[in-house]
């Protein structure tokens, strides 16, 4: 199915790949598993930090986000991490469905990493890219 889409995938295990998606801040690898009942998407965001205060303002930060979002999650899993996590019901998914919601798995991704980044480093690095992206182009400038 993953080929159906047009989509390059590094098989993982009998039942599991991981396909690779270049945004502007970074590069996602989205692992898509299927059973006979269940399509999973899942990506690594981050490790959730280690200070007490970071890793409860990264919490709180998780909740809300997952409050505005209907399909995916973010998610904690045991090794301490932070992941989108989608489940989509086989029996509904084409190539076109696989292609959309690893998709939407990328942007969300997208949307609320520079957030998530801040709040558990404590670092502004990202501001200067993120608002070199999100900055119109002055009149004159080629589209």
């Amino acid at each position: 199915m993953l080929s159906d889409a047009g989509l390059r995938a590094k098989q993982v295990t009998s039942s599991s790949y991981d396909v690779t998606f270049v945004s502007d801040l970074r590069e996602w690898s989205v692992n898509v598993r299927m059973t006979e009942a269940w399509l999973m998407l899942r990506t690594f965001v981050l490790a959730l930090p280690t200070a007490p205060a970071r890793r409860l303002a990264l919490l709180e930060t998780v909740a809300q986000i997952n409050a505005g979002i209907a399909l995916a999650k973010l998610s904690l899993t045991e090794d301490h991490s932070v992941c989108i996590e989608l489940e989509y019901r086989t029996e509904h998914v084409g190539a076109d469905t696989l292609k959309q919601l690893l998709g939407l798995v990328v942007r969300i991704g997208d949307e609320h990493y520079p957030k998530i980044f801040r709040i558990a480093t404590g670092d502004a690095t990202l501001d200067a890219l993120e608002t070199a992206f999100k900055k119109p182009a002055k009149e004159g400038d080629a589209a």
